[in-house]
């Protein structure tokens, strides 16, 4: 969030002693808080190895004399500071919006980082160089990543984050949770799965929605190497567990943390259209792609989840979604992949290669000239999907039931590792239909007192008139409705 509107920047004074007034770390586009704090990696933490000294601050970055502490100080106060030697901060006005309070000595101050160094350290700082360790510890370039704050306050927070401490303040959590991801995102800080669950649980709502300019990126992530994965609701008797396991470990999918830190496949949930954009840009190696400014689609903006893999999808011809009646071109992100749309998203992902579609469907509910027949029938033919066998030889593919998460993980293995041995022909040779065969004719046999209830009697009356008529006279109106004398009929 931006900060108060400091004396400096309201009266375009220069003190005593020059000012840095950093370059923006912000890019020109903008996203929803959500989207940004959705690609940070969840992942363990540990600040083994940790030591504050790791990172090198307060420094005087730009050679003026003040170091960042005092060059925050300066940026802050709502009135003209005041010096003791040097460019040291002796007074000045400063609100601390933790907690409300207002201070007019310097040293009542303290500069927070708003993700403290101890925590960076164990989401991903301690794979950095010193340098850039320095250079987070005094980031002048987003606004939010240091604040002045009442001391006591600050050594109150010290290293926690969201999950175990937030501003005192009623009303700060959405910026305080704001100005976090915006920080983790510039410099590609990963989450534990507890500051996750605490982070998402403040973002409901109107807070995750906010537009927020989106931060320059100060430091390429490091993957992190999770470790082998494994899901609560995946075991060996799943179906398809070798291939969710495979998916895992390529980093196509690695499912969700929930709150108690477990991870969940989901594995019987549908495949929806921007999910599929998303693994399908993760299968190809992640590309490189620019996005364009301007999207493609009219139902998705630059700040919609998943913005890069769906217009990579579009600029490679996987994917071109549709043209509505006015001219606008949609992709219907929520969409459920079905099964015949999942047959040409991979023959197109193979480069549409050269195939002679079967003048005879392998599949009994796909025909000849079915959308999406050729593909379809190469899947088939490569072993990636050999739909189901329904017996006498005939196989179904089911190509308009939505793809569910597992057995995309089994479309996506064969596809790289090779099938189960493709078909092409139709050795369909269902019996013939049974004639169904005329009950004994039971005559005038029964009346309406010979049943308790209509249903009793209806029932009776309609295993018989197919074959006999109404033999037993059941119906004295002609209306197919017998005995309507007794209780229960319409």
């Amino acid at each position: 969030m931006p900060k108060a509107l400091s004396w400096l920047a309201a009266l375009s004074l220069t003190a005593s002693a020059a000012v840095f007034m950093p370059q923006t770390a912000m890019a020109a586009e903008t996203a929803s808080v959500s989207t940004l704090f959705s690609s940070l990696s969840v992942t363990t933490e540990t600040n083994t190895g940790y030591d504050r000294d790791l990172f090198q601050h307060w420094i005087d970055a730009d050679g003026d004399g003040c170091d960042t502490r005092s060059e925050v100080l300066q940026l802050e106060s709502l009135s003209p500071v005041t010096f003791g030697s040097g460019c040291t901060v002796a007074t000045g006005q400063w609100n601390s919006w933790y907690d409300g309070g207002a201070w007019t000595i310097a040293s009542d101050v303290d500069i927070d980082h708003m993700v403290p160094l101890a925590e960076a350290w164990g989401s991903g700082a301690s794979a950095w160089t010193a340098e850039q360790r320095r250079d987070y510890a005094n980031d002048l370039t987003l606004d939010v990543a240091l604040e002045a704050v009442t001391d006591n306050v600050n050594q109150s927070k010290s290293d926690r984050d969201p999950a175990e401490w937030m501003p005192p303040l009623a009303g700060t959590a959405c910026e305080y949770v704001t100005d976090w991801v915006l920080v983790k995102y510039r410099w590609q800080l990963t989450v534990d799965a507890a500051e996750s669950a605490a982070i998402s649980s403040t973002l409901q709502g109107g807070c995750g929605t906010s537009m927020v300019p989106v931060p320059t990126i100060a430091v390429e992530s490091t993957p992190v190497d999770p470790g082998p994965i494994t899901f609560s609701d995946v075991n060996g008797s799943t179906q398809f567990n070798v291939e969710i396991s495979w998916l895992a470990s390529q980093g196509i999918s690695t499912g969700w943390v929930e709150a108690d830190g477990s991870r969940t496949y989901r594995p019987l949930n549908a495949v929806n259209r921007d999910a599929m954009a998303a693994f399908l840009y993760r299968l190809a190696s992640k590309p490189a792609f620019t996005p364009p400014a301007t999207s493609p689609f009219s139902d998705i903006t630059p700040s919609s989840q998943f913005y890069k893999e769906i217009t990579w999808l579009a600029a490679s011809g996987i994917s071109t979604g549709w043209t509505e009646q006015d001219g606008s071109k949609t992709y219907r992100p929520l969409s459920p992949v079905n099964r015949d749309a999942m047959a040409a998203f991979l023959y197109r992902f193979g480069g549409n290669p050269a195939f002679s579609a079967p003048s005879t469907s392998p599949f009994v509910d796909v025909q000849v000239g079915s959308q999406f027949y050729q593909q379809i029938t190469w899947l088939a033919s490569q072993g990636i999907s050999t739909g189901w066998d329904i017996g006498y030889g005939c196989r179904a593919y089911n190509p308009v039931q939505p793809v569910a998460r597992d057995a995309m993980a089994a479309f996506m293995y064969r596809f790289v590792n090779g099938g189960t041995g493709g078909i092409t022909g139709n050795n369909c040779s269902p019996p013939p239909p049974v004639t169904p065969q005329p009950p004994a004719n039971p005559g005038d046999s029964k009346n309406c007192t010979s049943f308790s209830t209509w249903q009793a009697a209806q029932a009776w009356f309609d295993t018989y008139y197919p074959w006999y008529g109404d033999v037993a006279r059941l119906d004295s109106d002609g209306d197919r409705i017998a005995c309507e004398s007794l209780p229960g009929h319409p």
